[in-house]
C-alpha cells in the first residue's frame, strides 16, 4: 500500500515530501523508502510484530496474575509498560533526526527496528497486560462479542466463507479476520473462543506497526512515520478496540485518503495500493470500505472537475473494478445465493440508533490530550486546506460527518446508515492531522519565524522539546486507555470462558454445565459441526461450534435464514403439546422451507418425573412441565432495538421421539 511521489508530480521527491511533513529534504530523504521496499518492509514488520505480541501474550499468560477487576497491580503493570515504550521511542525518534556520527549501521537499524515495532508494543501494555489474567477480549462473550466469538469458534472448526450460525449457507458476514483466525487457532492448537483475545492483539499490533514505514514512505522520514503511526495507535485503542476486525481497517483511512490524492494525479503505486485496501476491507468490515470508496469517489470527481479532464475518473474506474474483484473473493457466494435462494429482509443489520448516533462526533472539544491533538488538525486542515494532502485528509473528514448526518436522517425511511460507527475514523483523520500540523511546525514552522533554530545545536533542541511534548502527551493518553475501557475489561473477568473458569476466579454462571451437555450432545449425535441445535444460550453457541437452528438476534442473522419466519415457526411449534404434531411441524418446515431440523433442543426448564426429571414431593408434572427459549424480536426503531420475550414448549411434546434429560437447569433434549 505505497506510492511513487516521484511519478507524475511535476516536483522533485524532496519538494513533494516537505510539503507533507515540513521536515526539510537533508533529514528526510536519507529515510525515504521506495515503493518496492515499502511493501517488503510492512509485510515483515507485521509479521515480526504479531510473532512478537503473541509471544508476549503466551509470557503474560503464565503467572498467577491478580484480576484487573479486583486489584490495580495489572494497571500499574500496564502504566510502567506504557511509559517503557513512549520512552523508547521519543528518545528513538530523537536519535533519529540527529543521529550520532560514530554510528554503525547496526546501530541505525536497532532504532529503526524501535520504532517499527514501538505501535505493538503499546498494544502489548495498555491491552494486553489488563487482559493478561483472563482468557477473553475486551467485553468478555456479552452482547456482540458473543455473536464475534461464536463466528470464531465456527471458522476454527470449519475453515472458509460458511455462515456463523446456520448449516450449508455462506456467510453474509465480512469473514477474513475470522476466517484467518480460524487458521491461527487450529495451527497453535487453541479453540476458537480461547483465539479470540490472542488474534485480536496480533491483528492490531501488526496494523499499527506497518503503518511505520507506509507512513514513513508517505512522509519521506521514519522520524515522522512513527510519530504519526503512534499516534493513530493510541487513538484507535483509546476510542474503539473491541472490534479488531473494524479498527484496522479504520487505522489505514488517513494514509488511503492521502494515497488516493496521487492515484488521482497517475501513480500507479497508489493506485495499487488504494485498489488493495479497498478490496481487503470489504471483507474486514464493509462500513468502512464504503465510507472509504465514498471519499475516493468525491476525491476523483473533484479533481476531474479541477483538471476539465477525465483522466482522475479513469482511475478511478480502475480502482474500483479491482477494489470489487478482491471483494467479491469473500462476497460473490453470498451474493450468489441472495440472487438464486429466497431470503429475508437485508437491511436489518442497520436498524440500530443508540444516543450516540444522534450527534457528531467532534473530538476536538474534548479537555484531553486527543482533543488538543485535533485541535491542532483542524487548525492546520484549515490553514493549510489549498495543501493536496491536507486537502486529502479533509475530504475524508467531511466524507465522516456527511455520512453520520444522513445516518441520523435514514430512519425517516426505516433504517439508518449506523453512523456512530464513524466516530474513529473522524478520530483518526483529525489526530494524523494533529500530528502531520506538529511535524509541519517543526519543520517548517520553526526555521520560518525562528532561523535561529536552523543551527544544528539549536535544532537539536526544538526537536527535544517537540520530543517531549509528543511524548508526555500520548503517553498520558496511552495510561488511560485501560481506565477508558475499564467495563469492557471487568466484563472479560466476570464472564466465564469456555472452560467455565473467570477470570476473577468467582463462581461461574450456568456455563458450567456446558462440557457436561456438550459431552452429551457428542454422545448422541457424535458430532458438533453438522449437528443442529435450538437454544437460546447464546454463550453455549459462542463456545460450541454447533450450527443453530436460530441465530441470536436479526441483526446479526443471515437474511438467506429468514430470521423472522423461522421466529413465527418457532413460536407455532410451542403451541403443540403432541409429541407426533411436533415431529411432523419440523418435518415440514424442513421440506417446505429448506431449514434443516434441529437434532436437539437445550432449552430451561424441568424435565418431568416421567421423562426421567426429579422425583419427589416437588417434581413438575407431566402437564405443567414446560421448557422456556427466548425469541428475540427486531424492535427498531425503539432503543434498546431487541426484545426478548419467552415462550414455553410443552413437555408433553417430547414425550415420544426424543430423549430428555435434565442437565443442571438445562432440559436437553436430543432427536432419536
Amino acid at each position: 500500500m505505497c506510492f511513487d511521489i516521484r511519478m507524475h508530480t511535476g516536483t522533485t521527491v524532496e519538494h513533494n515530501q516537505a510539503s507533507v511533513t515540513g521536515f526539510s529534504t537533508a533529514e528526510t530523504q536519507p529515510d525515504a523508502l521506495s515503493p518496492l521496499r515499502t511493501i517488503v518492509h510492512m509485510l515483515v514488520t507485521g509479521a515480526v510484530a504479531a510473532v512478537a505480541t503473541v509471544v508476549a501474550w503466551f509470557i503474560m499468560s503464565r503467572p498467577s496474575l491478580p484480576a484487573y477487576n479486583t486489584s490495580y497491580v495489572l494497571k500499574a503493570l500496564s502504566s510502567v509498560g506504557s511509559v517503557l515504550v513512549i520512552l523508547f521511542a521519543a528518545v528513538s525518534v530523537y536519535y533519529v533526526l540527529h543521529p550520532r556520527t560514530n554510528w554503525s549501521n547496526w546501530q541505525r537499524r536497532v532504532l529503526a527496528v524501535l520504532l517499527y515495532l514501538a505501535p505493538a508494543g503499546l498494544v502489548i501494555t495498555s491491552i494486553g497486560i489488563p487482559l493478561a489474567a483472563t482468557s477473553l477480549y475486551l467485553d468478555g462473550v456479552s452482547v456482540d462479542q458473543a455473536f464475534r466469538t461464536q463466528f470464531l469458534t465456527r471458522l476454527t472448526d470449519t475453515p472458509g466463507w460458511v455462515d456463523m450460525a446456520y448449516p450449508n449457507m455462506p456467510s453474509f458476514y465480512p469473514g477474513l479476520w475470522f476466517f484467518t483466525g480460524g487458521l491461527f487457532a487450529r495451527i497453535t492448537g487453541l479453540a476458537g473462543w480461547a483465539a479470540y483475545q490472542p488474534w485480536a492483539l496480533m491483528t492490531l499490533a501488526a496494523a499499527f506497526s506497518m503503518l511505520v514505514p507506509l507512513w514513513r514512505h508517505l512522509t519521506g522520514s521514519l522520524a515522522s512515520g512513527a510519530t504519526v503511526a503512534l499516534v493513530t495507535a493510541v487513538a484507535t485503542l483509546h476510542v474503539a478496540p473491541e472490534e479488531p476486525y473494524a479498527a484496522i481497517v479504520a487505522v489505514g483511512m488517513p494514509a488511503a485518503m492521502v494515497m488516493t490524492r496521487h492515484a488521482l494525479l497517475g501513480s500507479r503505486w497508489a493506485l495499487f495500493g488504494v485498489m488493495v485496501y479497498l478490496g481487503l476491507s470489504a471483507n474486514l468490515y464493509t462500513l468502512f470500505t464504503a465510507l472509504s470508496a465514498l471519499s475516493v469517489v468525491v476525491m476523483a470527481i473533484a479533481a476531474a472537475i479541477r483538471q476539465k479532464g477525465i483522466r482522475p475518473l479513469l482511475s478511478l474506474l480502475a480502482m474500483g473494478v479491482g477494489s470489487i474483484l478482491i471483494a467479491l473473493l469473500g462476497w460473490f457466494p453470498y451474493l450468489r445465493a441472495l440472487l438464486t435462494q429466497p431470503h429475508g429482509p437485508t437491511g436489518k443489520a442497520q436498524h440500530y440508533l443508540p444516543e450516540d448516533g444522534t450527534a457528531l462526533m467532534m473530538p476536538f472539544f474534548d479537555l484531553s490530550a486527543l482533543g488538543v491533538l485535533t485541535l491542532i488538525g483542524l487548525v492546520w486542515l484549515v490553514a493549510r486546506h489549498r495543501q493536496d494532502d491536507a486537502r486529502a485528509l479533509l475530504v475524508g473528514i467531511l466524507t465522516a460527518y456527511g455520512w453520520a448526518v444522513a445516518s441520523m436522517a435514514m430512519p425517516l425511511l426505516g433504517t439508518t446508515l449506523l453512523g456512530f460507527r464513524v466516530a474513529l475514523p473522524i478520530a483518526l483523520l483529525f489526530a494524523v492531522a494533529g500530528a502531520l500540523a506538529i511535524i509541519d511546525l517543526r519543520g517548517v514552522g520553526m526555521p520560518k519565524f525562528y532561523p535561529a533554530t536552523v543551527d544544528p545545536a539549536k535544532s537539536r533542541g526544538v526537536t527535544r522539546v517537540f520530543a517531549a511534548i509528543l511524548a508526555f502527551g500520548t503517553l498520558y493518553y496511552a495510561i488511560d486507555i485501560p481506565m477508558n475501557h475499564e467495563k469492557k475489561i471487568d466484563t472479560a473477568y466476570t464472564d466465564a470462558d469456555g472452560n467455565a473458569m473467570r477470570g476473577d476466579r468467582m463462581p461461574a454462571d450456568a456455563t458450567v454445565y456446558y462440557a457436561q451437555i456438550d459431552e452429551h450432545l457428542a454422545e448422541k449425535l457424535g458430532k458438533r459441526s453438522g449437528a443442529t441445535i435450538l437454544t437460546d444460550e447464546q454463550h453455549f453457541m459462542s463456545f460450541y461450534p454447533y450450527h443453530v437452528y436460530q441465530a441470536m438476534t436479526a441483526h446479526y442473522a443471515n437474511p438467506l435464514g429468514e430470521f423472522e419466519r423461522r421466529n413465527e415457526e418457532i413460536e407455532s411449534w410451542t403451541q403443540i403439546t403432541d409429541p407426533d404434531e411436533l415431529i411432523a411441524a419440523m418435518d415440514r418446515a424442513a421440506e417446505e422451507e429448506g431449514w434443516t431440523a434441529p437434532d436437539a433442543l437445550v432449552l430451561r426448564g424441568e424435565v418431568p418425573a416421567e421423562e426421567g426429571g426429579p422425583a419427589g414431593r416437588d417434581a413438575t408434572p407431566m402437564e405443567e412441565a414446560e421448557f422456556s427459549y427466548l425469541i428475540a424480536d427486531d424492535i427498531y426503531p425503539n432503543q434498546p432495538n431487541v426484545r426478548f420475550r419467552t415462550v414455553h414448549f410443552p413437555a408433553s411434546a417430547f414425550q415420544k421421539h426424543w430423549d430428555v434429560t435434565q442437565i443442571g437447569p438445562f432440559a436437553v433434549a436430543v432427536r432419536n
